[in-house]
């Protein structure tokens, strides 16, 4: 890189945070350190500014450009990728709300951001996959244009260098179009028939490649997006004649399928054909006739947090739309008050973090896998992984905010963040930090081995950790977004009880309002009176 280039870009992080280097906030100097937790410290300012341009998306390169406030571009994307990917796309969508949260602010200069994800956003299509119905992984990008083409509607930022705002809502309006379109023909096309299992008609296959399969995860990449399309796409025409009712239904029977009352956990996943090819070599199957066991033996961290989080989600567009006395709000909210329940129940006492396997702790100890397809052949003892804890920060701190979850659970996302950050935040060793701890990726089936067991997910040749050696020595998408998602909502408890972080040096008047692109009243102030179509909800 050009050495003036890059004091450019260091200036404007110094400019942008001025702690950003500071060992008083518990930065270290040396890469690889672990941070010390300092309650004054914004983490998602800190995270974003360390890496923006510099995550990979499981092991593939990923970065949004750098950008100065005026939208000129001051570094080049990283972006390994030709199309809209689940992976940047998270980041993109935790970035834009950092945005959105912050735009206000006197002392934070959130428009480098915004022209990051704009840039994303605007040069990639959502992949054909998506669009065919084929995988929802492939539409979980979408969401990061509900923010951006909100504030870019409301001309908070002059157009950039390379797009300008109207292009910007322009693009937001042709993918809202194309991710209904590939949902519709998800549902059409690739949901479980009753002549399958009665009880799981109509549920969404995790992707087309795996029939007859719903997976935790992927009811954040689906339900919950189709859920945001209904309150915030103005555009958008129903699915069915009951589209809340069909974004239930695919909670209900994988919560059916998935959840162990014993243990208050969900298996990762489970296929509505024990008995089929796809799913032989899963580890908790049986097909043994009127003793089928459909649900895969393990509980996967990061799997149940994109479930809770997606609880969490949905239930507040559905607030938004006046449903929160709907059967189908009841519903889901008994589902997340028995799941935070669990998850608390398995929060490592001393570090308030998770482990890799929720269920397990540091006892248990992988001896051996499949060797073709493991990392290691030396034995991998449960860990404490930083996707799942920085997802289910984020999920206790929202609904705890939005009133779906007690206030009695902020003691438990508290521990939680601080053990984050003292756990998986370490110095970069240029004045930023990496999120490190976190299992690049999981599954079940497809053409690696994959058989769900303990020991593949400690050991499998996919699941390897990102840690402070070697080529491992990286910040993962997952838990990037994951995390700025969660600082951005304990910086919002903490402004609101104003206690440690400074408080919003200036806000917007009441009448700083614009109308959305789905006619949603939106204050800059953060007001919440919400119109759609005639209907008003006042949170």
């Amino acid at each position: 890189m050009n050495r003036n280039i890059y004091k450019s870009i260091l200036l404007l992080a110094a400019v942008i945070t001025p702690s950003l280097a500071s060992a008083a906030d518990g930065i270290p100097a040396t890469a690889g350190t672990p941070c010390q937790f300092s309650e004054s410290t914004r983490y998602s300012q800190l995270v974003i500014n360390s890496r923006i341009n510099d995550f990979r998306a499981n092991t593939v390169q990923a970065g949004f450009g750098v950008y100065d406030s005026k939208g000129r571009q001051l570094q080049q994307p990283q972006m390994w990728a030709f199309a809209l990917d689940y992976v940047p796309g998270l980041v993109a969508k935790a970035i834009i709300e950092a945005v959105d949260y912050y735009k206000d602010r006197a002392d934070i200069d959130v428009a480098p951001w915004f022209y990051a994800v704009q840039n994303y956003g605007c040069t990639y299509d959502i992949a054909d996959n998506g669009k065919n119905g084929k995988s929802f992984d492939d539409l979980n990008a979408v969401k990061l244009y509900f923010k951006l083409a909100e504030l870019a509607d409301s001309q908070r930022f002059p157009n950039g260098s390379r797009y300008s705002n109207a292009t910007t809502v322009s693009t937001a309006k042709k993918r809202f179009a194309s991710a209904l379109k590939g949902i519709a023909r998800a549902n059409e096309t690739y949901a479980i028939k009753a002549t399958t299992l009665e009880g799981a008609a109509g549920g969404w296959f995790h992707k087309a490649s795996y029939t007859n399969q719903m997976w935790c995860d992927g009811q954040y990449m689906g339900p919950a997006l189709l859920a945001q399309m209904i309150n915030e796409d103005g555009d958008y025409t129903p699915v069915t004649a009951d589209d809340w009712s069909l974004i239930t239904r695919q909670f209900t029977i994988s919560w059916r399928y998935l959840w162990n009352p014993d243990t208050k956990l969900l298996y990762h996943a489970f296929t509505a054909d024990p008995g089929g090819e796809a799913a032989q070599k899963w580890a908790g199957i049986s097909a043994t006739k009127g003793s089928e066991i459909y649900h895969s033996a393990e509980y996967w961290g990061r799997a149940i947090g994109w479930y809770f989080l997606a609880l969490v989600d949905v239930l507040e567009q559905m607030e938004i739309a006046g449903l929160a006395d709907s059967e189908n709000y009841k519903t889901l909210h008994a589902c997340l008050e028995q799941l935070a329940e669990g998850i608390a129940e398995k929060q490592d006492a001393a570090t308030g973090c998770w482990y890799q396997l929720t269920n397990r702790d540091a006892s248990f100890v992988a001896q051996s896998y499949d060797q073709s397809y493991s990392y290691t052949s030396h034995p991998v003892a449960n860990y404490l992984e930083s996707s799942c804890t920085a997802i289910f920060t984020a999920a206790y701190l929202k609904a705890v905010r939005l009133g779906m979850l007690p206030g009695s659970y902020l003691d438990t996302a508290r521990r939680a963040y601080r053990g984050f950050v003292e756990q998986f935040m370490v110095g970069d060793g240029k004045g930023g930090v990496h999120l490190v701890g976190c299992c690049k990726s999981a599954g079940l089936g497809g053409s690696n081995f994959r058989d769900g067991s303990a020991e593949y997910y400690l050991m499998g040749r996919d699941t390897k950790p990102t840690s402070t050696t070697g080529d491992d020595f990286y910040t993962e998408g997952k838990v990037l977004g994951g995390f700025i998602i969660a600082a951005t909502e304990y910086e919002r408890l903490c402004d609101r009880e104003a206690t440690s972080l400074t408080p919003p040096a200036a806000t917007a008047s009441e009448s700083d309002s614009y109308i959305s692109l789905a006619g949603i009243a939106r204050s800059s102030a953060g007001k919440g009176i919400y119109v759609r179509r005639g209907e008003k909800v006042v949170r």
